[in-house]
């Protein structure tokens, strides 16, 4: 274990993830974290801050400084973020603006480092700790292997982390190449934790963020972070399930749940902009070459694989289109899209076009990734042509597949039967394989809003000749959906016999009755607490097709722009009569400024 993670801190490579990781492990063994990092504002030399008792048992303020990787001797004294100028800002500037209940605290100055100090800067380093020392000030240095310690023998001791999720964590480590059998055993690792009645929920989201962490730089060491990419999802959905709750509750100072969530948000952010803001996006508009990255020459496996980045990307782009939403307003009224967000959004319509099989889906299923890029693409201006233009053509490609026989959409979705398909062109199995559709009412409702009177005609047409057996339909979350959404278990409900007619009309009256009628959505946790990209991000992980309520309002805007803000601003009274923590909200604006900051060379 202590190998893992002194490999982890020596694998850290970006100038804020130490940062990011110190004050969890300062909060995780009895410190109080009083300073976290910052974008933007001077810290004069001190990257985090913390009261806590020292080994001989005094309580006292530490304060950190910190450095990636090994110290040098150009990292100690060199350039404008070099060690040695922080430290004299600290004495000359922090300390005069110290809160008065931390005052007269003996102070306790934390160099610290990912790896180690180099020898031939470490007398340069111990000379200038022995000189700076005061009866009031001491100087202290962290390496890896202290760091290391905080993990093993405290955040991840032996009572949090026993040996048998030890195993599970080395497990997907050593795996990390092999995702699907590393996620397994990250899984299972999640799964012991919340079990443990022994932790709290702020400590079990606490130590699985960590483990995500670990696993996360040995993914990058491995140059594969498919496994960290789903794990970090995962958790995302997990936390937000443990510590909910709390955060709906929490009036106390420190707000451990908020704080805790913003970090895996945080955390799961970076690994997106790793994976595919900074690989993936970079080839999105190359032809087919997304589609030859798959690694396969079976066409089902490159389909199946670029829907699911396709899902992904959308998911990302929408997160980043939320934290340009002011809070309480309907997903996707952004008054300027920033550059990243159009980005993205260009990102996804350059991946559509350049692969061509994005216009066939196999099953039913993907019709969730489609509704998810939709929606990222409607949102942003640049992007809106392309969005209707994708609409045409998946639901062309549908139409004519099912009439010559081959590669239209079918409700069955386990790989063995998609890759074996039985005899598609006989009639009765036509009729088993297409009982139902999310997908066509879905693409008639997008071609309405795009202004597409032609093709919403030729889908109604469609649905009475050809499609006459098939329930139309739209699933929308019930009672029971908040109980079971965040554990991935069968929820909800599906608004079915839906008719697309000539015109679309009665269509989207039917969709409209329904989300007036129930408060369902409404009251699930993520929507309550103005959260969507989490309960956006369930949908797709766990295969539910987002609800009306989340895209209408952006069909509504299309369709008829005044009354589709008024109808919008109504549904989105009643959730701002909820309690919104302030946390979440700052939370959002710091996920924001950290994500800009991020763009900046």
């Amino acid at each position: 274990m202590r190998s893992i993670v002194r490999e982890f801190f020596r694998g850290l490579r970006e100038r804020d993830e130490l940062d990011a990781i110190v004050p969890e492990l300062l909060t995780a063994t009895g410190y109080e974290v009083i300073s976290r990092p910052q974008v933007g504002p001077r810290q004069f030399g001190v990257d985090v801050a913390a009261v806590g008792p020292d080994t001989d048992g005094k309580r006292k303020l530490f304060l950190f400084v910190i450095k990636q990787g090994d110290l040098t001797r150009s990292d100690w004294d060199v350039g404008p973020q070099a060690v040695r100028p922080s430290l004299g800002e600290l004495r000359d500037a922090y300390l005069d603006t110290l809160a008065p209940e931390h005052q007269k605290l003996p102070v306790v100055v934390c160099i610290t480092v990912g790896g180690v100090v180099l020898q031939n800067v470490k007398p340069v380093v111990d000379g200038f700790m022995r000189r700076e020392r005061t009866p009031q000030i001491e100087y202290r240095v962290w390496t890896g292997d202290t760091l290391t310690g905080m993990i093993v023998d405290g955040a991840l001791r032996e009572e949090v982390f026993p040996p048998e999720r030890r195993k599970y964590l080395r497990r997907a480590a050593a795996l990390v190449e092999e995702p699907e059998s590393s996620f397994q055993q990250f899984a299972r690792l999640v799964h012991d934790v919340e079990a443990d009645t022994g932790l709290t929920p702020v400590e079990r989201v606490r130590s699985i963020y960590l483990a995500l962490w670990i696993l996360l730089v040995w993914g990058r060491e491995a140059g594969n972070l498919e496994a960290p990419y789903r794990a970090s999802e995962y958790v995302m959905l997990r936390g937000w399930a443990q510590l909910w709750p709390l955060v709906n509750e929490d009036r106390s100072r420190k707000q451990l749940a908020s704080h805790s969530l913003f970090e895996v948000a945080d955390l799961y952010l970076r690994i997106w902009d790793e994976l595919y803001g900074a690989k993936i996006l970079k080839h999105a508009s190359s032809r087919h070459a997304l589609s030859y990255s798959v690694g396969s020459r079976d066409s089902l496996d490159i389909n199946l694989a670029l829907f699911e980045t396709l899902g992904r990307l959308a998911i990302g782009g929408l997160f980043r289109a939320w934290l340009e939403t002011s809070a309480g307003k309907p997903l996707g009224f952004v008054t300027e899209p920033s550059a990243k967000l159009v980005e993205v959004a260009k990102g996804v319509a350059e991946m559509i076009e350049a692969n061509r099989a994005l216009y066939t889906p196999v099953h039913e299923d993907q019709s969730i990734d489609i509704i998810l890029a939709l929606m990222l693409l409607a949102i942003v201006p640049e992007t809106q042509e392309v969005a209707a233009h994708y609409v045409a053509q998946v639901a062309r490609s549908a139409m004519i597949s099912f009439r010559w026989g081959e590669f239209y959409p079918v409700i069955e979705h386990d790989y063995a039967s998609l890759i074996r398909p039985a005899d598609r062109d006989d009639e009765d199995v036509r009729k088993e394989l297409t009982a139902a559709s999310i997908l066509y009412p879905h693409l008639a409702l997008f071609a309405l809003a795009f202004g597409e009177s032609d093709l919403v005609t030729e889908l109604g047409e469609f649905q009475t000749e050809y499609l006459p057996h098939c329930n139309f339909q739209i699933w929308v979350p019930n009672a029971r959906s908040e109980e079971k959404l965040w554990a991935g278990r069968a929820n909800g409900g599906a608004l079915g016999n839906l008719k697309i007619g000539n015109d679309g009309k009665e269509l989207l009256s039917a969709v409209e009755k329904e989300v007036g009628a129930t408060s369902h959505y409404d009251e699930l946790s993520a929507i309550k607490l103005d959260q969507l990209p989490l309960f956006l991000m369930a949908c797709r992980f766990y295969r539910y097709p987002p609800p009306p309520h989340a895209w209408l309002p952006i069909i509504k805007e299309r369709i008829t722009p005044a009354q589709g803000w008024k109808w919008t601003r109504r549904r989105a009274g009643s959730v701002r009569k909820v309690r919104l923590v302030n946390l979440l909200s700052t939370a959002r604006d710091a996920l924001l400024v950290r994500q800009n900051a991020e763009m900046q060379p």
